[in-house]
């Protein structure tokens, strides 16, 4: 497990998940937040010579084109490397990345919008391929000793290769905390989408048009 799999944790059995009373004013309150209030810091970092931007900075969706009523967030933009179902969404040999955040008010929900670009095109669709398989297949997936339920998200357009798209939630003290994770590859370039909130997630239909319009890109 990565550590990004425990920030994961952690952001699932927050119970301020996002919308905390102290964030600063006039910026989007972090991905999450601990128990204490405290944003968590991604500890786990690409690979030492991937370079921030580059060719994985053009597969960001420009804000004009996400859906009614959506911007671009402020803040902190990721909680650490994508993983889910025992893949490490990052794929191997990373040459690029970048993260963006997306908000459809100040309180959420929200969407993570992680591009990356291999430079070993064979790894990487063995990795995704792993993905999409744990995606169609996964039911429950323990990290740090705490079981999460995965349910497969059935009614998303599955675009480019090795297309993937899970529901994962755990409950605590009787609230439910739920994350949706989509990805998918288009050659050598892997697009993860996380989707969380502290109440609401992003509607399938909402979720769909930004896929559509990476895909399209």
């Amino acid at each position: 497990m990565t550590k990004g799999a425990a920030v994961l944790l952690t952001v699932l059995l927050a119970s301020a998940a996002c919308g905390d009373a102290g964030s600063t004013t006039g910026t989007d309150p972090a991905p999450a937040a601990s128990p204490t209030g405290t944003p968590p810091t991604p500890t786990t970092e690409p690979t030492e010579d991937a370079v921030s931007g580059g060719e994985a900075a053009d597969a960001i969706l420009d804000e004009s084109r996400l859906p009614a009523g959506w911007r671009y967030a402020t803040g902190e933009q990721t909680l650490g490397v994508p993983e889910m179902c025992g893949v490490v969404l990052e794929p191997p040999a990373l040459s690029s990345f970048a993260t963006q955040r997306f908000t459809a008010d100040f309180a959420g929900p929200f969407v993570i919008q992680h591009s990356f670009v291999s430079s070993d095109e064979s790894a990487s669709a063995e990795r995704m391929a792993a993905w999409a398989e744990a995606a169609a297949t996964c039911t429950t997936w323990t990290t740090e000793g705490t079981e999460l339920t995965v349910s497969t998200i059935a009614d998303l357009p599955s675009v480019g290769e090795d297309f993937g798209a899970v529901h994962a939630e755990v409950e605590r003290d009787g609230v439910v905390q739920q994350r949706d994770y989509v990805a998918w590859r288009d050659g050598a370039r892997v697009t993860v989408l996380i989707a969380y909130g502290a109440t609401d997630l992003p509607t399938h239909a909402e979720l769909a048009e930004m896929i559509t319009a990476i895909a399209g890109h």
